[in-house]
């Protein structure tokens, strides 16, 4: 009997060893699934802008910033997806029938076009949808007819912005007394804009102002839409809240300081930008209302509690420098001390719960690099972020050896910082091979795409985006044909090698060919061929030479200058930094906004946004350089509207 019992305990202590071993054994795979159901539980957003425009990134900005006060902050209480339009209709509409199909639990929108586009996708009303930098969501034409509660569509609710109109024009007035005749440039396609223009043709009227208007419904129409107002005599041009205008504000910016015409806008930030002023809404805290608004309905509000108030936290900024160039224009002491009252930070940043890793990664010490360096510096401080506080920052240096790169790699992916800047080509390229899923924001880069990092600038590698740099081929070509008497070829070093290289040559010759030029490109391998190549560049009959930039030619640059002298030929170039070394023009981008920029991108994702819902773009600064005794010896003549932006720069460096 004993030991039957015995033999009954030990198997009932054998099966429970067995349980338990299972049950040990299956935990892994539980906590796996209990993982995987918690996150199934967070609620999934998007928000969804039209552009990447200083304003709309505003206002995305404070959205995130309301929801993470509200308790929901991306990867951690809320599964937030951000896409970008890119201010295309097609790819605007096509994301917002995506979001429409009830896969999420709500959708926030940035402008006009987002509102539209979303509303009229989830006409089924499966979403709840809030929207921000919306100027008049009364006209807007998606069921909203006041401001009260029960005077919107039960899923549909937020924040009406509509620009301060009046209050720019009554400013103008008061700067210059005798202002008479304002241009301007508008979309009829955009509810918004009309909106606009409807109070500033009801204001110009009160005030004894003509408005000069032009319609432009794509940024392709607005250079040729502001030149004809400009030939109309105004005064003054304005720019309101229309988002083509807005897109294309350098352009605009260029035209009128050619043609010596101050420009005001409803933008705070276009102050920045060569606008004499812009007086307008923080967007940062429009965003954040809604953000606000976003996490009380999430937490059970109902969005037909709450009504669309119009919300313009005003801010007034000024360019003085502007100012001084224009006699008629002096801007009173207490429109400064104006300006000055509110010139705070837009809004509070958040602040990370740890300080965010950044490393920044150089391939050389050109002096792009270092610009583009010190603009991300400069950019993370606009953005209200301190070193030691809010990041640690280091600055990795391979001075143009590429061992030297791939160890800085290798010990970059090491670390796994929250955050990797990667300026130039060669640092992107080797970022892509060596850094894995790390997220990767590039800046001086000259294609993206090109450089491995996607298909296109809206299908890319779910870790990376950037601001590429272009080069204006199209602006240089024009730039030539006109200025340079008998121009017929154009004569460039290129390095086979860089895909950046290769990429500039052609888009340079087929920008030339559209002129009726021809490129003739002579190949080198290396900076210690500059000169050779430049002797079998100039047995060639050309009659300028117009030098694109890689990291192979820019140590050389004195050698292609100083080979061009000796036998009388005029050097263009898309370096500024050449013009120093003999370069008689230079075309090119501003590398330290693209570090501004750049920055700018990093903070999105450093702050929850993903790299690939942010399609690549290419920076919209543009620099015009001249020496003008070298213009002068070559008989160089420049149209009135490149002589109004170009700038002088020192002699070359005997």
């Amino acid at each position: 009997m004993l030991k039957t019992l015995k033999g009954i305990w030990l198997g009932l202590l054998l099966i429970c060893l067995a349980s338990a071993l299972l049950l040990y054994s299956d935990l892994d795979r539980r906590q796996g699934s209990a993982r995987r159901s918690a996150a199934r539980a967070l609620p999934r957003l998007a928000v969804m802008q039209w552009s990447s425009t200083d304003l709309l990134d505003h206002t995305v900005q404070g959205m995130v910033e309301g929801l993470r006060l509200q308790g929901f902050e991306h990867g951690r209480s809320a599964d937030i997806r951000f896409l970008n339009a890119s201010g295309d209709n097609t790819t605007g509409n096509m994301m917002a029938r995506d979001l429409a199909d009830g896969q999420y639990q709500m959708i926030l929108t940035a402008s006009t076009l987002a509102l539209q586009a979303v509303a009229k996708a989830n006409a089924q009303r499966r979403v709840v949808h809030l929207f921000g930098a919306v100027t008049d969501p009364y006209g807007a034409g998606v069921g909203i007819t006041g401001p009260g509660a029960g005077q919107h569509p039960a899923h549909l609710v937020g924040i009406g912005t509509f620009q301060p109109v009046e209050r720019a024009i009554r400013l103008a007035r008061q700067i210059h007394p005798d202002l008479k005749r304002l241009g301007t440039v508008w979309n009829p396609g955009e509810s918004n804009s009309e909106a606009c223009l409807k109070k500033a043709r009801a204001t110009c009227k009160e005030l004894g102002i003509d408005l000069i208007e032009a319609n432009a419904g794509s940024t392709s129409e607005v250079p040729e839409a502001v030149r004809s107002v400009l030939a109309r005599g105004v005064e003054a041009f304005w720019v309101g809240g229309d988002i083509v205008a807005i897109a294309s504000m350098s352009a605009i910016v260029s035209a009128a300081h050619g043609a010596k015409v101050p420009m005001f806008t409803n933008d705070p930030s276009d102050a920045a930008r060569g606008a004499l002023f812009g007086v307008g809404a923080s967007y940062t805290q429009v965003g954040a209302a809604v953000g606000e608004m976003a996490g009380k309905i999430l937490k059970g509000a109902k969005p037909n509690s709450f009504g669309v108030e119009n919300l313009v936290p005003e801010v007034l900024a000024v360019n003085e420098r502007v100012a001084k160039d224009l006699d008629a224009w002096t801007l009173p002491e207490d429109v400064l001390a104006q300006a000055r009252a509110s010139s705070r930070p837009l809004a509070a940043a958040p602040v990370p719960s740890h300080p965010w890793k950044i490393r920044v990664v150089r391939f050389n010490d050109a002096q792009f690099s270092a610009e583009t360096f010190r603009g991300i510096l400069d950019g993370l401080k606009k953005q209200d972020l301190q070193d030691g506080r809010d990041f640690d920052l280091r600055c990795l240096n391979a001075q143009g050896d590429m061992t030297t790169l791939t160890s800085i790699m290798t010990s970059i992916q090491a670390e796994v910082p929250d955050l990797v800047f990667a300026i130039s080509t060669p640092a992107l390229q080797a970022a892509l091979r060596q850094l894995g899923r790390l997220p990767i924001v590039f800046s001086s880069v000259g294609d993206g795409v090109g450089s491995g990092a996607g298909t296109s600038e809206t299908d890319h590698l779910p870790n990376v985006t950037g601001i590429t740099t272009r080069s204006p081929f199209e602006a240089m070509a024009r730039l030539i044909k006109q200025s340079v008497p008998g121009v017929r070829s154009v004569g460039t070093l290129f390095t086979p090698s860089e895909i950046n290289s290769e990429l500039y040559r052609k888009w340079f010759a087929d920008a030339l060919q559209k002129e009726g030029l021809e490129l003739v490109a002579v190949p080198v391998n290396a900076s210690a061929e500059t000169s050779e190549g430049m002797i079998a560049l100039l047995r060639s009959p050309i009659q300028v030479v117009g030098q694109i930039a890689d990291n192979a030619t820019r140590p050389g640059f004195s050698q292609i200058a100083r080979r061009a002298r000796d036998v009388q030929l005029p050097v263009f170039c898309f370096d500024t930094s050449e013009m120093a070394d003999g370069a008689t023009l230079a075309l090119a981008r501003d590398y330290y906004e693209t570090g501004v920029e750049a920055a700018a991108v990093g903070v999105r994702v450093l702050r929850g946004a993903s790299p690939k819902d942010i399609p690549f773009s290419n920076t919209r600064t543009e620099t015009l350089a001249i020496n003008p005794d070298l213009l002068r010896q070559y008989g160089i003549t420049l149209t009135p509207e490149n002589r109004a932006k170009a700038k002088a720069m020192p002699p070359p460096k005997s």
